[in-house]
């Protein structure tokens, strides 16, 4: 046993020989297996012990027996007691997440302040069956096949090359003392309820259950390592960033050999779940406009892309400009205002200049974003009215890029929507003797 998790921490990269390992010990026999190998090995370890408080006497006879182990091996110890009970109540989850969300975050805590490298956990061949089948059984995409990883960021687990008989076999033939979880022998919880009458059928079925397993995983890791290459090509042929937000090609999409599945991969970093991934890919033969939400970012599905974008706090800002103002900053950029006296050479064209003829302009002038029912006279068009919202959507501008846009009032009036066209009744014209520049800077 010693020899063989010696070379599954050697072939896996998990640990070097002078990097200090944060055991998390429970006091059951596969913890206690792993104190003892790590002892035999020579590791450099200490030990951290949760007592989640749900087995009244025996939670804490536990923690008193990991302490001694400690003390054996005289090693660093570090102990904490959850009210994992009060904190199921309160955020509203299962026993047993509660108890992996208190647990990781707090050897976390104690590995980064105590300088170990890593943390050690003791699940084994096991537990990653367990995983798999738990997974496969609610619903997983091929990340919840490939089981527990042997090392994933600051967690490791050296018993996954064992299977639990080998394990309890080697306790017995080392007489390693261990605590009994009578949880354990229940069906209370679902991984239970796998390892009791799941795992024994297959077993019956392919007596070989243990070393199938282990060829099975190494194939599914390398299955997924191809998946996500092949993701990462498809996603830069479909994909391109503009203006800050996240394009992604319907028709490139659609053409590619799997669209819900590529659509989730480049979505899911974005929070979006299954059945909002259903409904985006439903829609694409609908009519345009519909966005999508999740917990960070939105998706509006346009003409010929999906665009996302982050979700930004929605309020009213206005910025007012007096007249001796000669700068003022906003969430677009900056915009310089100059009075002078000469006539400019511009174009209606010019997007980032506008200049008014100052007997027309009113000071306080307003700058603010555009709202439903605002209008204005687009110079150009003979000073015929038009509304913002349909002036933009001529402009075929998406829902994100029309969220963005500002318009500069003088008096109530639009003189301007921002980057895009002056209104007709505020323009220059030959016997204007002073103007107003303003001048957006991004």
């Amino acid at each position: 046993m010693l020899k063989k998790i010696q070379k599954f921490i050697f072939d896996n990269q998990l640990i070097q020989n002078d990097e200090k390992v944060l055991l998390a010990v429970s006091g059951g026999v596969d913890s206690m297996v792993l104190c003892h190998l790590f002892h035999q090995a020579k590791f450099e370890f200490g030990i951290a012990h949760c007592n989640f408080k749900l087995r009244e006497s025996e939670s804490d006879e536990d923690a008193i027996f990991v302490k001694k182990i400690a003390q054996t091996y005289q090693v660093p110890f570090f102990d904490i007691e959850f009210e994992t009970n009060k904190y199921v109540k309160e955020n509203k989850i299962s026993v047993q997440v509660a108890a992996r969300d208190l647990r990781y975050d707090w050897l976390e805590k104690i590995r980064s302040k105590n300088d170990f490298r890593y943390i050690a956990t003791a699940h084994h061949l096991d537990d990653s069956l367990e995983t798999i089948l738990y997974n496969f059984t609610k619903g997983c995409g091929i990340r919840g096949l490939h089981g527990i990883l042997p090392k994933k960021n600051k967690v490791i687990r050296p018993l996954l090359f064992s299977h639990k008989k080998e394990i309890s076999h080697f306790a017995k033939k080392q007489k390693i003392a261990f605590r009994e979880d009578a949880s354990n022998a229940t069906d209370k919880y679902a991984r239970n309820n796998i390892r009791h009458h799941v795992i024994p059928v297959l077993e019956s079925i392919n007596p070989s259950l243990p070393k199938t397993i282990t060829e099975n995983i190494k194939r599914i890791n390398e299955t997924e390592q191809l998946f996500h290459y092949a993701i990462s090509l498809l996603q830069k042929e479909i994909t391109e960033q503009r203006k800050g937000h996240f394009y992604i090609h319907l028709g490139k999409l659609k053409a590619s050999p799997a669209p819900s599945t590529l659509l989730f991969e480049i979505l899911r970093p974005f929070n979006f779940n299954n059945n909002q991934i259903a409904q985006m890919i439903d829609s694409i033969e609908h009519q345009a406009g519909p966005i999508f939400f999740s917990s960070t970012h939105q998706v509006l599905l346009d003409r010929d892309f999906f665009i996302i974008k982050k979700n930004t706090p929605i309020f009213d800002q206005r910025f007012i400009i007096n007249k001796n103002d000669t700068q003022i900053t906003f969430p677009k950029g900056q915009l310089s205002i100059k009075i002078k006296s000469e006539k400019p050479n511009f174009s209606i064209k010019e997007k980032q200049i506008a200049y008014f003829d100052m007997e027309k302009i009113q000071f306080p002038l307003t700058l603010r974003k555009w709202k439903a029912g605002d209008y204005f006279h687009p110079i150009g068009m003979n000073g015929q009215r038009k509304k913002v919202k349909k002036f933009l959507t001529d402009l075929k501008l998406n829902r994100f890029e029309k969220e963005v846009i500002w318009v500069l009032e003088s008096d109530g009036e639009i003189c301007w929507v921002i980057s895009n066209r002056m209104d007709e009744r505020f323009k220059i014209n030959e016997e204007v003797n002073s103007i107003l520049e303003v001048r957006l800077k991004n």
